[in-house]
């Protein structure tokens, strides 16, 4: 207990602020609020810090990558709100949706091609650690990122299997308020899961 309490006081103000950040963008994007995507944006860019840190880089190359995701999510949900007050950002005319068939075929193709190619670089030019399971992790929080700005309802699936990985990644190297970060993200992907169903099966309704 006193190793743990320890290493919780040497958490770095970076991976704090990270943290925070980091949760309040899934709880505003759960609630379909686009100012989600400011606070995913200081998220992956301390956590692309972090990553090179602890030699996870995959997953520094993955935060890295998510920031220009970000900005590309931010104007796609910003473009139902324009002209409306900031305080009133719900997305509206960008509906939750669920991949096709042949989308869900393709989604899980690139993800075992991804893993397997990020993973083999990694292990043959770097020192990374755990280079197919960070490629794994990586590869998935790819896809879910870019479903999550189609407002696919996958995307809370792809998080939270994604997110389990990244908790025994980061528990590996001892950055326990990433770990911490990571499980109420899995949390969360379950409760967005849900939430997004009941969006879905309320707009069907209202189709019909």
């Amino acid at each position: 207990m006193e190793a743990f309490i320890t290493q919780i006081q040497q958490i770095s103000l970076v991976e704090w602020l990270g943290t925070a950040a980091g949760l309040i963008g899934v709880t505003l994007s759960i609630k379909e609020k686009v100012l989600a995507w400011p606070f995913f944006i200081l998220c992956y860019g301390l956590y692309a810090y972090l990553s090179y840190g602890a030699s996870l880089y995959a997953a520094m190359t993955l935060n890295a990558c998510f920031i220009p995701f970000s900005v590309y999510g931010w104007w796609k949900w910003g473009m139902a709100s324009r002209g409306k007050s900031k305080a009133h950002s719900s997305i509206e005319s960008l509906a939750i949706a669920k991949l096709t068939s042949r989308q869900r075929i393709a989604v899980g193709g690139v993800g075992l091609l991804a893993t397997f190619g990020i993973g083999t670089v990694l292990s043959r030019f770097t020192e990374g650690n755990y280079p197919f399971f960070d490629a794994f992790a990586t590869s998935l929080s790819i896809l879910a990122q870019w479903m999550l700005s189609r407002k696919y309802i996958e995307n809370w699936i792809a998080w939270f299997i994604a997110d389990m990985a990244f908790i025994v990644l980061w528990s590996i190297q001892g950055y326990w308020a990433a770990v911490g970060m990571f499980t109420v993200f899995t949390v969360l992907a379950a409760l967005g899961f849900f939430s997004w169903r009941k969006e879905l099966s309320r707009h069907a309704c209202q189709v019909q």
